[in-house]
């Protein structure tokens, strides 16, 4: 099968052409398009899927034709300043 796969510039996926076209075997989740693409393990916590622009787990068994958008999670604020 195959996928089309965008990413947020500080998402460094080593292994993905500039067609943005992923070949993957039937079955495969989004962890091991993330192992394809060349996320590290160590960082692949922090990227949060979207497939089809619907939030998605990285358990997720992909589909051909599938549109994977790649983001990361973003955390923090603080009190305001009195």
């Amino acid at each position: 099968m195959k996928v089309s796969v965008d990413h947020i510039a500080l998402i460094h996926a080593k292994n993905l052409d500039a067609d943005r076209k992923v070949e993957l075997p039937d079955g495969a989740s989004v962890k091991d398009l993330l192992d394809r693409i060349g996320i590290e393990p160590d960082h692949q916590k922090a990227v949060v899927p979207f497939i089809n622009k619907e939030k998605a787990k990285r358990s997720h068994a992909l589909q051909d034709g599938d549109e994977v958008f790649l983001s990361l999670a973003i955390g923090g604020g603080c009190s305001p300043i009195p």
